[in-house]
């Protein structure tokens, strides 16, 4: 079966049958042709625009017309109307992209770029470079030959172009092996030649950052923002050293399997860590008088009945519950998020009366002190979950018997565990002890994993045998 015959009727196409071979010749000729019936469409509508047969039918413009055609976003529709009246300036880039040889976005951005390009109908190749070519030979990136060999760009782009020719043979040449996102950076560099080095340019202006965190009313935080260049590259640095897919990262079954974390997940966790991290550092700044931090508010009897139910979930125990635990921010959260917060944690009591004022307020203490902290570090040597082995400076403290139920805060009571596998072991499913034997964590699966339900051992320590436990 060929491409045309399966564009005639592309949805009774049997993807499951086609054979491997044809599997890896279709889809690159489909995705040509994609590129083309792309380009035919900015063409068509480059038609409906000059002929302004959109305003005929009673719309506000030919955008709003293929917005409500098509039910693409208004943003959408508009960028493909400009995108053919700057193709009709650029016979060349239009060509290309009637061909397929480039791509919506690498047309976007190569046109973005002539739009700069300052006195665009000056030859490009002057008196002032012809003496010396070399300067014209290698770009942002390096090279610009397919197999890594230099190549004059007037090769390329020809002796007797105008500037603004050069620089879109230039950036045809190179959209043939680079994708869009790189071939804009190309453009960018390229107009940093043409145009030198303007002063607080838009992408390096960090008086235009913004960002917000919005509490939404499902109770998650919205984030949403954009920063300048120099901030930007810290953060995605910072992002991309603690978002690199980790084995066993997510794993509930014990095995140090692939991480199935998506992308924007892990940026998510790394992001939360790098938050964590500066809290903990006690380097921020004081707000209200004190260190910022994670304030949960709970009743001390409902945190007890809470974990008191997940400790003897196989009882089928129902604690009793007052009212919600809450944070300042986000207002009220689930007493099983209150109990895995405070396991390692600040605690400071406070007594209230029955009208819900404040009577008395203890002293602050801390749950796990930092000599226990460190002989934690020591035993466990970061997440004991098995499979993870996340680095001890990414985890916290698990009380085993919660401390508002009676459980000692010492060595005998306590695992490290990372933000993951200590949501996990308080859904219930998994449990943990220190084995009397050797000292050291254990953790049992859920019979869904294992029927037996064989004590496995903690990640540093797995090669040792389960009969030890």
């Amino acid at each position: 079966m060929d491409l045309d015959e399966m564009l005639t009727a592309p949805q009774d196409v049997a993807a499951w049958q086609l054979a491997d071979s044809e599997l890896l010749t279709l889809i690159p000729e489909l995705s040509l042709r994609m590129r083309q019936l792309e380009a035919l469409r900015v063409r068509l509508m480059h038609q409906v625009d000059q002929r302004c047969v959109a305003e005929q039918v009673g719309a506000s413009s030919p955008g709003s017309w293929l917005a409500g055609a098509t039910t693409m976003t208004p943003g959408q529709a508009n960028r493909i109307v400009r995108l053919g009246r700057e193709l009709a300036k650029h016979p060349e880039v239009a060509a290309a992209f009637d061909a397929g040889e480039t791509d919506y976005d690498q047309v976007r951005a190569i046109v973005e770029l002539l739009n700069k390009v300052p006195d665009p109908d000056a030859p490009a190749r002057s008196d002032n470079n012809t003496a010396d070519d070399d300067t014209a030979e290698t770009d942002s990136d390096g090279d610009i030959g397919d197999d890594g060999d230099t190549e004059n760009v007037f090769d390329i782009v020809g002796t007797d172009a105008t500037r603004t020719q050069a620089c879109a043979r230039y950036l045809l040449y190179a959209a043939r092996t680079e994708d869009s996102t790189t071939l804009a950076r190309r453009a960018k560099a390229l107009d940093l030649i043409l145009n030198g080095d303007k002063k607080n340019p838009d992408s390096e202006n960090a008086e235009l950052n913004e960002f917000h965190a919005s509490p939404g009313l499902g109770g998650r935080v919205h984030l949403k923002g954009h920063l300048d260049a120099a901030s930007g590259e810290a953060l995605l640095t910072a992002l991309s050293a603690l978002s690199k897919p980790r084995p066993g990262a997510d794993n509930r079954d014990g095995q140090t399997s692939k991480d199935q974390r998506t992308p924007a997940q892990r940026r998510a966790d790394a992001l939360t860590h790098i938050v964590r991290s500066y809290l903990d550092s006690g380097q921020a700044p004081s707000e209200g008088g004190e260190r910022p931090h994670i304030n949960v508010f709970v009743d001390a009897d409902d945190l007890a009945a809470t974990t008191d139910q997940h400790h003897h979930h196989e009882r089928g125990h129902r604690g009793r519950r007052r009212g919600p635990a809450w944070m300042p921010w986000l207002g009220p959260i689930s007493l099983d998020l209150a109990a895995q917060i405070s396991c390692d944690a600040d605690i400071t009591p406070i007594t209230m009366n029955a009208d819900g004022n404040p009577i008395d307020v203890g002293r602050t203490t801390r749950l796990i002190p930092r000599k226990l902290r460190r002989a934690l570090n020591a035993r466990d040597c970061g997440c004991a979950f098995p499979g993870c082995g996340r680095p001890a400076a990414w985890t916290e403290g698990h009380h085993i018997q919660h401390w508002s139920n009676g459980g000692p805060t010492n060595l005998s009571n306590l695992v490290l565990l990372c933000r993951f596998h200590h949501t996990t072991i308080h859904r219930g499913d998994w449990t943990v002890h220190i084995s009397k034997t050797d000292g050291h964590p254990w953790f049992t699966p859920p019979r869904w994993i294992d029927p037996r339900r064989q004590p496995m051992p903690a990640h540093n320590r797995r090669n040792q045998l389960t009969f030890a436990a």
